[in-house]
């Protein structure tokens, strides 16, 4: 149980140093789609898996080829998922990648027959979203424009 600092100003802050991986959960049906679409668009690559993890629920981990990001499949019917057909819903719960060349991310989605939607007028610079297989809305953005 968490208790609460008797004075809120006693309470050690938390630095955050950088992420570890997104845990994406999809239905167990869903999940080889989702492996194919997270190499085939993205570019991942699958790494290894804990057989102990295999042994709880069926998974993948995915990686990009420097090793900077994971996505975390975790298939199961309990915990959400959006579900095939769900529309990219960028006021709704999504993560926000960025990435180095957000127009040759664009080129690629188009390339590949990938639907994206672009909101260019909220931060200054494009916002790009994607839907993966189980319906959940990625975000993705170039660098900070200087």
């Amino acid at each position: 149980m968490v208790r609460a600092a008797e004075n809120k100003m006693d309470a050690h802050k938390v630095s955050f140093v950088g992420l570890m991986h997104e845990g994406v959960p999809c239905r167990p049906q869903d999940l080889n789609a989702c492996i194919k679409f997270y190499t085939d668009v993205f570019g991942l690559k699958l790494l290894p898996r804990p057989k102990a993890l295999d042994d709880l629920v069926p998974g993948a981990w995915l990686s990009d080829d420097e090793n900077r990001v994971q996505f975390h499949l975790i298939a199961n019917d309990v915990d959400y998922s959006p579900g095939p057909g769900a529309q990219a819903t960028p006021a709704g719960r999504h993560t926000a990648w960025m990435v180095e060349d957000i127009g040759a991310f664009c080129a690629r989605m188009s390339a590949l027959g990938i639907p994206c939607s672009t909101i260019d007028s909220l931060v200054g610079a494009p916002q790009v979203f994607v839907t993966d297989p189980a319906g959940h809305t990625w975000e993705f953005q170039g660098p900070p424009q200087t």
